[in-house]
C-alpha cells in the first residue's frame, strides 16, 4: 500500500494546476432575479373572529409587497370548515365580494407595488342557542395573473370562536282586530303576545310591558303588576282614562331559543285583555306597544301615579301557561316568524276603532281698550266629548283696525314656523292630545296680544278644530266672534269687562259654517307611549292561537 505521504506532492501539484487554469476560463454573466409581485392577506383584528349572535364583520387587508404590478387579483374565503352554528354572509354594502357554494370570492383587481386595499368580505354570527367554543375555521387564498415572488404566504386562515353574548329577548304582538271589525265602547279583545330568547344564555326574571293610547285599558288588575295612569281626576266608566300602562315581572327562566306565549295556544285565552271607553276616537287606526326587558333594565314612567292591582297573580298565571307549553312541547316553538328583527325588544300592534263624535267649542269674552293700546285677548277651548281629540288647532283672525302680536305656539298664517311682528291672522296648535272634559282636563284658556291701531271692526273670529278622526257634532260652536270695545281702559290692562258682555260667557257665532284648520294632523299620542317614534321595524307575522 502506497503511503498518503508519498502521494501528497503530486496531489498538491494537480490542485495548483487546476487553480491556475480557472483563472483563464471566462465566467458566465450574472442574471438579476425577475421582478414579481408579492401578494399577501392580513386581518384588521386579532383574534379575527370571536363571534356572538349579534355578529362580527371581518376586516381584511390585501397587499402587494413585491416589485411589480399585480393584476386580476382575487381573494377567496373558504367557509367549508365552519360549524353549522355559524351564519355567514357578505355585508350588503360590499359590492366586490360574492357568496356562493360556501365560498366568498372578492374581486380586488390591480395592485401596484406597495399598495394595500382594505375590505370587509364577511360577516359571521352565531345561531340562536349555539354553545360557546370552537366553531371551525375559514381558509383564505389570494391569487393574481402573475407568478408570485413568495407563494408561501398566498394562503392563510383564521379560527372562528363562539363567545357567550347573553340573553337576547324579542317581543312580538298581534293586532287586536282588523279594519272590518272595529272596536268601540265596552268591547273586549285579547292581546296575543309573546317573548322569545334569541340569545345564547338563559333569561331570568324578565319583565313585560304594555302601553295603550287613551281610550283603552286593561281588563285585568294583577296584584303583582304595576299600573300607570295619567288622568287621576277622570269621571270613570263608561269613559276610559287609564291605566294605560302595565309592567309585570315574569319569574321564569327562558333557555336559549325558548319562547313564552302570554296566551293559551289551544283556547285563545290571554293574560292581557283590552277594553275601550266612550272617549275612544274613531274611525281610526291606533297603535299600541308591547315590550320586554331583562331584570333591572325596565324603564319606569315619569311623573305618573303607579299602583298595584287587586286581582290575581300574573306570575302564577304565567307559570301555569309555561308549564302547559313545556308539557305540550311548545316552549321552543318560535314566537314569531322570521320577519321579526331579532334584536328588537319592542313590538307595536294595532287596533281599528268605530266612528265617534266630539264637540269642541270656543268662547271669547269681549275686550276693551283705546286706540294705540295693546290688550290681552283670552279665549277658552273646551272638548265636551264624548270622543277625545287632538290639537286643538286654532285660527285667530284679527278684527280690521287691529293686529295680532307674536304669541307662543302660534305662527303667522302663510308663514309656517315663522311669526311676523304683526299678523292679521295667527295659526296656533296646543297639546298633542285633547281629551274630553270627562278626563278631568279637556279645557285650555290661552291669551294672545291684540294691538288696536284704529277703530276695530266686527270681522274678527277665533275658529277651533278638534284635530281628530271623530266627527264634530256641533260645528256651529267651533267659531267665536272677537269683540273689541273702544273705551278708556289703561294701556295694556286688557280690561275685559264693559258692563254688557261680562266675562262669564262667550260670543259664539251660531248658524255660520265653521272654518276648518288645514294642515292639522289627526295623530293622537297617548301619554306614556311616546316611545312609538323610536321603533323603526318591519311588521310582525304572529302565530295566532290554533282553532
Amino acid at each position: 500500500m502506497r503511503s498518503l505521504t508519498a502521494r501528497w506532492p503530486r496531489l498538491a501539484a494537480g490542485a495548483a494546476l487546476l487553480a491556475t487554469t480557472a483563472l483563464f476560463v471566462p465566467s458566465a454573466p450574472a442574471h438579476a432575479a425577475d421582478e414579481l409581485p408579492d401578494l399577501s392577506v392580513s386581518f384588521s383584528t386579532d383574534p379575527v373572529a370571536e363571534i356572538d349572535n349579534s355578529g362580527t364583520t371581518v376586516g381584511m387587508y390585501v397587499s402587494n409587497y413585491g416589485q411589480a404590478d399585480a393584476t386580476a387579483v382575487t381573494v377567496t374565503l373558504d367557509l367549508g370548515k365552519l360549524s353549522s352554528d355559524v351564519v355567514a354572509s357578505v355585508p350588503d354594502w360590499v359590492d366586490s365580494c360574492k357568496l356562493a357554494a360556501q365560498k366568498v370570492t372578492c374581486t380586488v383587481g390591480g395592485l401596484a407595488p406597495g399598495q394595500t386595499e382594505h375590505t370587509y368580505p364577511l360577516s359571521l354570527a352565531s345561531r340562536t342557542g349555539a354553545a360557546p367554543g370552537d366553531a371551525g375555521s375559514v381558509g383564505v387564498t389570494i391569487a393574481g395573473a402573475q407568478d408570485d415572488a413568495n407563494p408561501g404566504d398566498n394562503t392563510a386562515g383564521f379560527p372562528v370562536t363562539i363567545v357567550a353574548s347573553g340573553p337576547d329577548l324579542v317581543a312580538a304582538a298581534a293586532d287586536l282586530n282588523d279594519k272590518s271589525k272595529p272596536v268601540g265602547e265596552g268591547d273586549r279583545v285579547p292581546l296575543y303576545s309573546g317573548v322569545l330568547n334569541e340569545g345564547d344564555s338563559p333569561a331570568t326574571d324578565f319583565t313585560v310591558r304594555v302601553d295603550l293610547p287613551t281610550g283603552a285599558t286593561f281588563v285585568e288588575r294583577y296584584s303583582d303588576c304595576t299600573y300607570v295612569g295619567y288622568y287621576p281626576k277622570n269621571v270613570g266608566l263608561p269613559y276610559v282614562y287609564g291605566p294605560g300602562q302595565v309592567t309585570c315581572t315574569v319569574p321564569l327562566t327562558l333557555k336559549p331559543g325558548e319562547g313564552l306565549l302570554l296566551f293559551d295556544d289551544e283556547t285563545g285565552e290571554s293574560l292581557f285583555n283590552i277594553t275601550f271607553g266612550r272617549n275612544l276616537p274613531g274611525p281610526a287606526e291606533n297603535y299600541a306597544l308591547f315590550s320586554t326587558a331583562l331584570a333591572g333594565e325596565a324603564e319606569t314612567a315619569k311623573k305618573a301615579a303607579a299602583t298595584k292591582g287587586n286581582g290575581p297573580s300574573f306570575a302564577a298565571a304565567a307559570e301555569k301557561l309555561h308549564a302547559k307549553a313545556v308539557r305540550a312541547g311548545l316552549a321552543r316553538k318560535s314566537v314569531v316568524e322570521r320577519e321579526l328583527d331579532e334584536s328588537d325588544n319592542y313590538a307595536d300592534f294595532r287596533y281599528w276603532s268605530r266612528k265617534n263624535t266630539l264637540d269642541v267649542a270656543v268662547t271669547a269674552p269681549p275686550v276693551r281698550g283705546a286706540i294705540g293700546q295693546t290688550v290681552d285677548l283670552t279665549y277658552e277651548v273646551v272638548n265636551n266629548g264624548p270622543s277625545d281629540g287632538g290639537g286643538p288647532g286654532v285660527v285667530i283672525t284679527a278684527p280690521s283696525g287691529t293686529v295680532l302680536l307674536p304669541s307662543e305656539w302660534c305662527y303667522t298664517d302663510g308663514q309656517p314656523g315663522n311669526t311676523l311682528p304683526e299678523s292679521a291672522k295667527l295659526r296656533c296648535n296646543f297639546e298633542s292630545e285633547f281629551p274630553s272634559v270627562a278626563s278631568g282636563y279637556g279645557r285650555i284658556k290661552p291669551t294672545v296680544k291684540l294691538k288696536i291701531k284704529s277703530t276695530p271692526g266686527t270681522d274678527g273670529t277665533i275658529v277651533v278644530d278638534g284635530a281628530t278622526s271623530s266627527t264634530e257634532s256641533k260645528p256651529e260652536n267651533n267659531t267665536a266672534r272677537i269683540v273689541v270695545a273702544v273705551g278708556n281702559g289703561g294701556p295694556g290692562t286688557g280690561d275685559s269687562g264693559d258692563g254688557t258682555g261680562g266675562t262669564g260667557g262667550g260670543l259664539p257665532i251660531t248658524g255660520a259654517p265653521a272654518a276648518t284648520l288645514a294642515g292639522v294632523g289627526t295623530v293622537v299620542l297617548a301619554a306614556g307611549a311616546v316611545l312609538f317614534v323610536l321603533f323603526r321595524r318591519r311588521r310582525v307575522a304572529f302565530q295566532a292561537p290554533r282553532d
